[in-house]
């Protein structure tokens, strides 16, 4: 039987710093900077094509799946300067 771990979900707070994508393809990929530590998550559908109109350096509240491999963020929340 093999056996399935599901994902944890967690929230950060942090800075977007760089951000990826193809123009024909729904799938972002951002780096967010938390204090010292960097992350990098990557969204698809929608919600990826919701975070291409952010401005670099903008927060976020970023809600992340985070399944063997691979961090999805799956909602997020622009923090007010």
């Amino acid at each position: 039987m093999n056996e399935q771990h599901p994902g944890t979900i967690q929230q950060i707070t942090g800075q977007v710093r760089s951000m990826f994508y193809l123009v024909d393809e729904p799938t972002t990929t951002l780096t967010i900077q938390v204090g010292r530590q960097t992350i990098n998550a990557r969204a698809s559908g929608q919600l990826a094509l919701d975070l291409r109109a952010l401005p670099r350096g903008v927060t976020i509240c970023a809600t992340l799946h985070d399944a063997p491999d691979d961090l999805q963020i799956i909602a997020f929340l622009l923090i007010p300067s």
